[in-house]
């Protein structure tokens, strides 16, 4: 499906719309992983769509696929930054009223981040695919691995067909997760003040975060929780688990309409 582009302070975002969005349905808005982008999801979007007969929106950030490049160093508050800011603005200029917010990794953080906006009034649901809120040893020695399979192994080529500056999209994120700012990085002050309800989806085996990531969201929210926690199952259960990711995000979303 070939890309759109919204005008954002003198630069571009890319994105796809999928569904029909004049009938003013609910939107299922994806939030893409530090590393994703549009293409990235694959045919997440599409499976989302035919199962959950919802619109979809995806979009790459600013650093990310095709859209325009992200100015480099990111400030450690970044995932905030997309959430306060860009997150709100897309969806003004887009006109999208009744969203539910989907998010990966850093697009779980920022969906996180996102359901304590001003604009969350038209929030129905927020689903967190292996979110963080708070740095973990264990988060930082996978991203050092990454870094190594990026200089020294395939990584790059293989990331380079899915972002136009790869250069930009990759050390835009690993660099702000390994500066010694990041470690004091924590967001977890935020989840109190979530009202909308909330579907958490975990794998046992992340190596970027552990299910310390969910029980905090348990000890802090005050919203209504589903919890998921996916056995033998890495960062990414939309590639891992999908029949079943998708069905736990379908029976979700049902519940609330």
């Amino acid at each position: 499906m070939k890309p759109s582009f919204l005008d954002i302070e003198e630069k571009q975002i890319e994105y796809i719309t999928l569904g029909n969005f004049s009938n003013n349905s609910p939107v299922l808005i994806l939030l893409h992983e530090g590393l994703g982008s549009i293409a990235m999801w694959r045919n997440i979007p599409k499976l989302l769509h035919e199962k959950t007969k919802l619109n979809i929106l995806v979009y790459s950030r600013f650093g990310y696929g095709k859209s325009s490049n992200a100015k480099l160093p990111r400030p450690t508050n970044y995932m905030s930054i997309e959430a306060e800011k860009y997150l709100p603005t897309i969806l003004e200029k887009l006109s999208i009223n009744k969203y539910f917010l989907v998010g990966h990794s850093d697009g779980g953080t920022i969906a996180a981040i996102g359901s304590v906006n001003k604009s969350t009034k038209n929030l129905l649901g927020t689903i967190l695919i292996a979110p963080h809120f708070f740095v973990e040893n264990e988060s930082i020695k996978a991203i050092e691995e990454t870094i190594d399979q990026y200089k020294n192994k395939k990584l790059k080529s293989k990331l380079e067909k899915y972002h136009d500056d790869v250069d930009n999209a990759f050390f835009g994120w690993s660099n702000v997760w390994l500066s010694p700012k990041f470690k004091e990085w924590n967001i977890s002050n935020h989840l109190s003040k979530i009202k909308t309800p909330i579907l958490v989806i975990q794998g046992t085996n992340d190596p970027y975060g552990t299910l310390n990531q969910v029980k905090i969201l348990e000890d802090k929210l005050n919203s209504t929780l589903k919890k998921i926690i996916i056995k033998n199952c890495g960062h990414n259960p939309f590639y891992e688990y999908p029949d079943a990711t998708i069905k736990h995000i379908d029976q979700f979303i049902k519940k609330l309409l």
